[in-house]
């Protein structure tokens, strides 16, 4: 059984004040744990980082977790960690599944109401067909044909 797993990378973002430690989805990739981390080194030997913009020297190491990769700045050292994470849940396809059960319901309760309008106007044909022979025996004026 394959499993999906997420392709994250850790970093730090902004500039200035406005620095954080973000974390993104690079990618999504279906496979075993090692396959996922077999791309996984791709995107990361070939990941251009946001800091330092002219690194000195940069380093891809192999963890436990993943991969790190060290940048030396002329001010400081920046790292990106690299892992892999089993998608668990996921909101967006939780949506479109149960946008796609909704829609399915209702074309359900669609084909539902005109197989019942089908069989009303059916029953209704059947009663004024009825009582057209109760009238007059087929008889189009209702007169004698005689």
């Amino acid at each position: 059984m394959s499993t999906w797993w997420g392709l994250i990378v850790e970093e730090t973002d902004g500039m200035g004040e406005r620095k954080a430690y973000a974390a993104n989805v690079l990618d999504h990739v279906e496979g075993s744990r090692e396959e996922a981390l077999v791309e996984l080194e791709k995107r990361a030997r070939g990941y251009v980082p946001q800091h330092p913009m002219n690194p000195s020297a940069t380093r891809l190491y192999r963890t436990d977790e993943g991969f790190l990769l060290v940048s030396e700045g002329s001010m400081r050292n920046y790292g990106c960690r690299f892992s892999v994470g089993e998608l668990l849940y996921d909101s967006v396809q939780a949506e479109k599944a149960a946008a796609a059960q909704r829609a399915a319901e209702a074309e359900e309760r669609e084909a539902r109401k005109r197989a019942e309008a089908e069989e009303r106007a059916a029953r209704k044909a059947a009663e004024k067909a009825a009582k057209r022979a109760q009238r007059g025996g087929g008889k189009w004026w209702g007169g004698s044909a005689g």
